[in-house]
């Protein structure tokens, strides 16, 4: 993701030497209230984020299923159940909630990631558009700020949304940044022998339950 490439809604990061985080953001329960013809849903949500990457020797990942979110839907009246506009969206959780299962990999990981001098990896929107689709389908495009290691950079993330029978939102995305963009450099491990590439691949689910 350059400074403008789109997050799919979601946040991931290292693994095996780096930080891993494909999104699952799941289980938003929140309470619906009526504000001048138009309903508003708020609510915390629990995420679930994933990060892809490669290296030399093989690819790696890294997850965190606890991320924090804020996620507030407005719905246009006479359209109780299809979300007209996203008023607010952000997330944050600690570089040391990531794990690879590997020890080792992690604490590279968070050396490369800065874990102890800007511990959060953290998204603010700005503005939010949602933009019908077919059917119960809708996207959501959000411009705001990424934070990695202390470095803030503009990003656009991207989520393709579908409101189930039971009135939850499934959101789901795929995104791609580069290490570098953020003053990190790439991780090595097993004294140099593997070395991890700049490129992070993240994936992201987020649900939303009404």
């Amino acid at each position: 993701m350059k400074n403008n490439r789109g997050l799919k809604f979601s946040y991931h990061f290292m693994a095996y030497s780096l930080i891993g985080i494909g999104i699952v953001i799941g289980l938003t329960a929140f309470s619906v209230v009526p504000i001048t013809g138009v309903n508003r849903a708020d609510g915390m949500a629990g995420a679930d984020i994933k990060v892809l990457g490669t290296s030399n020797l093989h690819d790696w990942s890294m997850e965190d299923k606890n991320v924090s979110c804020m996620a507030k839907f407005t719905y246009l009246a006479g359209k109780p159940s299809m979300p007209g506009g996203l008023a607010t969206f952000n997330f944050s959780f600690p570089v040391h909630s990531l794990k690879s299962g590997k020890s080792g990999m992690d604490s590279k990981a968070y050396d490369a990631m800065k874990a102890k001098t800007g511990g959060n990896i953290a998204f603010v929107a700005s503005s939010s558009t949602v933009t019908p689709g077919t059917g119960n389908q809708f996207s959501v495009k959000s411009n705001g700020g990424l934070t990695i290691a202390g470095v803030t950079k503009p990003v656009v993330l991207i989520a393709a949304c579908v409101v189930k029978a039971d009135g939850s939102i499934t959101c789901t995305g795929t995104d791609k940044l580069l290490m570098s963009d953020y003053q990190i450099k790439p991780p090595t491990y097993m004294l140099g022998a593997l070395k991890t590439g700049d490129g992070l691949t993240i994936n992201f689910t987020m649900v939303v339950k009404k």
